[in-house]
C-alpha cells in the first residue's frame, strides 16, 4: 500500500498530535512541517523543518494546524500550488457555511479537493449528531460539552475503603444532572462494595450517580474534554427512540485523529470543498476500506 505524503502547517499544539499521529501510522508518512520561523532546535527533526511549502518535495497533502483566523489565507495558498488541504478551523451554523464557500471556491479554480471543518467539534461531533438526527428525524440534540470536577464529591469518595484515588464530574443535561465518579481501585478493593458505599452516602444520594473503575486516575486527568451527546425524538415520532453518546477524550487528539482520517479520503475526491458530512464513512478509512467493512458492518 502506497504511503499518503503529508506535510503539517504549523507546530503548536495540533501540529505536534498530528506529527505522532502519522509518525505511527503505517499508511502516512510525515514528509515535512511548514512554520513561520525555524530555529535551531528543529535541526533535530527527523524530518525536514522549512518556512514554505515550496521546500518540501512529493507532498501529497497538507494539514493546517494554524489559528482559526489564518486558515483560509493558508488554504488558498496551498491550493494556488495545487496541494490539497485538510483544515478543522471552529465554524459554526453560517459562519461555516461561508468558510466553506470561500474555500470551494478556491478549490474550484485551482482544481484541489479540500477538506474543511475536520476537527473535533466541527468534526467528530457533527458525524454523531447527524447520523442520531437521521435515526430520529423528529426531535431535538442536546450537547454538554463541559465536565464540572467537583473537589468536595472528588474527596469524599477517596475517603471510601479501597479507593486509591477519584475524580468526581458533574455532567448537567437541561434540568437533569448526572454524577460520574471514576475510582482507581486497590488491587485488594471489592468493586461492588466500593460503588454501594459512595451512591449510599448522603452526599450523592441527591442525584444520579454512577460510579466508573478506572485503571488510572493521572491518565484520566490528563484528557481534557467530557460530553454528552443525546438525541431526543419528539412525542409522535414512530419508535419514540433516544440516543445517547458520552465521551471523554483529549480533544485536540481527537481534532488530529479526524484530520487524519479525513486525509485518507482526499485521493478519491474532485475538486472542491468536502465537510465530514459530505464524505462517506468508508472512505474516512482510506486504503483500510475493505478491512475496515469487513470488521464493521
Amino acid at each position: 500500500m502506497k504511503q499518503l505524503r503529508l506535510a503539517i502547517i504549523g507546530l503548536g499544539n495540533l501540529g505536534r498530535k498530528c506529527a505522532d499521529l502519522i509518525s505511527a501510522d503505517q499508511t502516512t508518512e510525515l514528509t515535512g512541517i511548514v512554520k513561520r520561523i525555524v530555529a535551531s532546535s528543529d535541526s533535530e527533526s527527523k524530518v525536514p523543518v522549512v518556512t514554505h511549502i515550496s521546500e518540501l518535495a512529493e507532498v501529497d497533502a497538507a494539514l493546517i494546524c494554524v489559528p482559526p483566523d489564518a486558515v483560509v489565507n493558508v488554504a488558498k495558498g496551498l491550493l494556488q500550488r495545487r496541494v490539497p488541504v485538510v483544515e478543522c478551523a471552529r465554524f459554526h451554523d453560517e459562519a461555516f457555511v461561508k468558510h466553506k464557500l470561500e474555500i470551494h471556491r478556491s478549490a474550484l479554480l485551482h482544481k484541489v479537493p479540500a477538506i474543511v471543518g475536520a476537527g473535533c467539534d466541527p468534526g467528530a461531533l457533527s458525524l454523531f449528531r447527524s447520523y442520531f438526527a437521521l435515526l430520529a428525524p423528529h426531535g431535538h440534540t442536546e450537547t454538554n460539552l463541559h465536565t464540572g470536577v467537583s473537589l468536595h464529591h472528588t474527596l469524599a469518595a477517596e475517603g471510601v475503603k479501597g479507593v486509591k484515588k477519584a475524580l468526581a464530574t458533574e455532567l448537567k443535561s437541561g434540568a437533569t444532572l448526572q454524577r460520574y465518579v471514576y475510582v482507581e481501585l486497590d488491587e485488594s478493593a471489592d468493586e461492588a462494595g466500593v460503588e454501594r458505599a459512595i451512591v449510599n452516602d448522603p452526599l450523592f444520594l441527591d442525584e444520579q450517580t454512577l460510579v466508573l473503575p478506572v485503571p488510572s486516575i493521572a491518565e484520566l486527568e490528563e484528557t481534557n474534554r467530557g460530553v454528552t451527546l443525546a438525541r431526543l425524538s419528539s412525542p409522535a415520532d414512530v419508535g419514540h427512540c433516544s440516543f445517547l453518546l458520552e465521551a471523554r477524550f483529549d480533544e485536540t487528539g481527537l481534532a488530529a485523529r479526524m484530520m487524519l482520517a479525513a486525509a485518507q479520503s482526499l485521493p478519491a475526491l474532485q475538486a472542491g470543498a468536502y465537510s465530514p458530512l459530505d464524505l462517506p464513512v468508508g472512505a474516512l478509512w482510506g486504503g483500510l476500506r475493505s478491512a475496515g467493512e469487513k470488521k464493521w458492518v
